[in-house]
């Protein structure tokens, strides 16, 4: 699961989320060590100074980790899921799902 090709985003993903945060979410799910749920959330919270925390979650088997990065970027807090269908990959926003 969460082969490295056939793996998108959504054109509001691609608009609004800083390549380097994507380039991150999937790095997370790349270097996750615990079998892989076919659903990936992200929640990306604005904590201060330039300071984001992420949360990655997973429900099966449950999962959760938190990383603190900065980045100027992101103002508001934002929830992604991405989402394997064996085919491809999609990251998208949570109200796109």
């Amino acid at each position: 699961m969460f082969k490295k090709e056939n793996r998108y985003m959504t054109k509001e993903i691609a608009e609004n989320l800083p390549i380097e945060i994507a380039i991150l979410l999937w790095d997370l799910i790349d270097n996750l060590t615990t079998e892989k749920d076919y659903l990936q959330i992200f929640e990306i919270n604005p904590i201060g100074l330039g300071v984001v925390e992420i949360v990655h979650k997973q429900e099966v088997p449950e999962y959760e980790a938190r990383i603190y990065i900065q980045n100027d970027k992101i103002k508001d807090k934002l929830k992604i899921y991405v989402i394997d269908n064996v085919e491809y990959r999609t990251m998208m926003f949570s109200n796109e799902y």
